[in-house]
């Protein structure tokens, strides 16, 4: 809603504007990956073709040297996504998401996504990043300690949840948040 606001106010501007100036202020405003949720962005343009991103990323994607690789562009998956509708300035952090993705084990999909839905609707709702630690949002409870006694997890397993959660409550935060 911000964005379409500013851009309307950005069209008001225009005729006073040089319309290639226009034109990189709209380019700016609308690739602006601060305020984007990658996973909302995903879901929005991705998912209706290429599914639930962790499961496309962890059937599709795999890592060589450090490098996120795919089916398509092998050598450089960055210039195959900024041809396949991602803007300059989402391809990193989208290719990150992907690349946690295929490195993250489906923790929070086994055990916890029959009872909180997807990670990044639980994440974006439930969860809050209080002074680089994850926390509740309705009582600032840290994850670690209610994950001690929630949810059968193993002791082991906890801070790979926690880990996996703080990525994604990142990965869908806006800077108002």
């Amino acid at each position: 809603m911000k964005k379409i606001t500013l851009l309307f106010t950005l069209l008001l501007l225009a005729m006073w504007i040089s319309p290639l100036s226009f034109a990189t202020a709209v380019a700016k405003v609308m690739a602006a990956p601060a305020t984007v949720d990658l996973h909302d962005y995903w879901d929005q343009r991705c998912a209706s073709c290429h599914g639930h991103a962790a499961n496309f990323a962890r059937h599709f994607l795999r890592i060589e040297n450090d490098v996120l690789m795919g089916a398509h562009h092998q050598g450089n998956l960055a210039v195959f996504l900024r041809n396949h509708y991602l803007s300059d300035a989402l391809v990193a952090p989208v290719s990150a998401m992907l690349k946690a993705q295929v490195l993250s084990q489906p923790l929070f999909n086994d055990k916890c996504a029959s009872c909180h839905g997807k990670a990044s609707a639980f994440a974006r709702q439930s969860l809050r990043m209080q002074d680089g630690v994850l926390v509740t949002a309705a009582d600032g409870r840290r994850v670690a300690d209610y994950l001690a006694t929630h949810g059968r997890l193993q002791a082991h397993e906890i801070p790979i949840l926690v880990e996996s959660l703080k990525r994604v409550r990142t990965e869908v935060a806006s800077p108002a948040q």
